[in-house]
């Protein structure tokens, strides 16, 4: 959540904008019945993050805290449904809510048995 927010802050000092949304990719294998499935299941979250009022660090990191988590407690939920209900304007030269996406990759890289 801190580079989110880290991130978001850089995207406000480019664009001048106060209201960030940026997209995220999640999983999506909440049920246990889903794990041991081969198969591509990712839904893009929306985190809309309000940086309006000048926050401090702690306070836009406690802004982004609270639209992750409920983010993350809502993501079963299709992207598409998403926009259907919000029914955006809509371009084929862009995504309808977000333009920017934000990816954190947490595996390690498997160290190599082969010796260069």
């Amino acid at each position: 959540m801190v580079l989110l927010a880290a991130y978001q802050v850089l995207l406000h000092r480019y664009t001048g904008e106060e209201d960030i949304i940026v997209g995220s990719p999640i999983a999506g294998r909440c049920l246990a019945e889903t794990e041991s499935l081969i198969g591509l299941f990712v839904n893009a979250l929306a985190l809309r993050v309000d940086l309006s009022g000048n926050p401090s660090f702690r306070e836009l990191l406690a802004r982004v805290k609270e639209v992750a988590l409920g983010a993350y407690a809502n993501q079963d939920l299709p992207f598409e449904t998403l926009v259907k209900e919000l029914q955006p304007d809509r371009t084929l030269a862009r995504n309808p809510l977000f333009q920017v996406m934000f990816v954190l990759q947490s595996e390690s890289i498997p160290r190599s048995s082969c010796r260069v």
